[in-house]
């Protein structure tokens, strides 16, 4: 038994969660950037690194989700089901997911082997903000295939 999602669409619970934690996850970002600029490095990294396992997690559950549940029972409901739009906003929406998930492990298992020892020599914060804009596009992507599969 699937239980009810809180944003009034089609979509499940796990599906909401999901989504309204990537619509905080640019400010939980912009948050750790904060404190690294105060000079809080362990904190950034703390954060950071509970940051990844909670969107791990959340990946985890909304596969399990997927494949488990009855969404693809809800996707048909969608005027957008079986379209090309939706495939497109799909691959997009994946690119984005893929490069973001491979880009912050990279990004956090890098700076955690050279901190603080070698850290000028790479360009932390370059890739940080890199790592952001996918995030946010991951974001933007997401809400729209969610639009597009649990509200029309």
């Amino acid at each position: 038994m699937e239980i009810a999602g809180f944003l009034g669409t089609r979509a499940d619970l796990i599906v909401d969660v999901v989504m309204t934690a990537s619509g905080f996850l640019p400010a939980f970002m912009l948050y750790t950037f904060y404190v690294a600029a105060k000079g809080k490095l362990e904190l950034h990294k703390n954060l950071q690194i509970v940051g990844l396992i909670a969107v791990t997690l959340l990946v985890i559950a909304l596969e399990v989700d997927v494949r488990f549940s009855n969404l693809s029972e809800v996707s048909a409901q969608s005027s957008y089901h079986d379209s090309l739009e939706l495939t497109v906003m799909f691959i997009i929406h994946l690119i984005f997911a893929v490069s973001t998930f491979v880009g912050w492990i990279w990004l956090v298992v890098k700076s955690y082997k050279i901190y603080p020892n070698s850290f000028g020599s790479f360009n932390h914060k370059k890739w940080g903000k890199i790592l952001f804009v996918d995030i946010i596009m991951t974001a933007i992507t997401g809400w729209m295939m969610y639009a597009m599969v649990f509200i029309y």
